[in-house]
């Protein structure tokens, strides 16, 4: 009897918490010169909007400016959300190497 009232206790402490933290990253690594990398961060209330485009544009456009002519590869980006009662905090991060030189 006491083992289903402690599991009780704490599933309800968690879901009391009103938090959680979900990553996936992908990865096609072929090392370069130099590492280059741009993050980007954005709070989704009640997480009804999806990430846009934009935002994924901005970080490859940052890597390319980091390389400048040079040119980037080896990408990784990594995606990690945090779920919190009110919304979504949905954060970026790509990681490149510069090509060449």
């Amino acid at each position: 009897m006491r083992y289903p009232l402690r599991s009780s206790t704490l599933l309800l402490l968690a879901a009391l918490a009103g938090c959680a933290t979900a990553s996936v990253s992908y990865s096609d690594v072929a090392p370069g010169t130099q590492m280059v990398s741009a993050e980007s961060s954005k709070f989704n209330v009640l997480g009804l909007s999806p990430t846009p485009m934009e935002r994924l544009v901005e970080l490859r456009d940052s890597l390319r400016a980091q390389c400048g002519s040079r040119g980037v590869t080896g990408i990784v980006a990594k995606t990690s959300t945090v779920y919190a009662i009110i919304g979504v905090v949905e954060k970026t991060q790509v990681t490149g190497y510069c090509t060449g030189s």
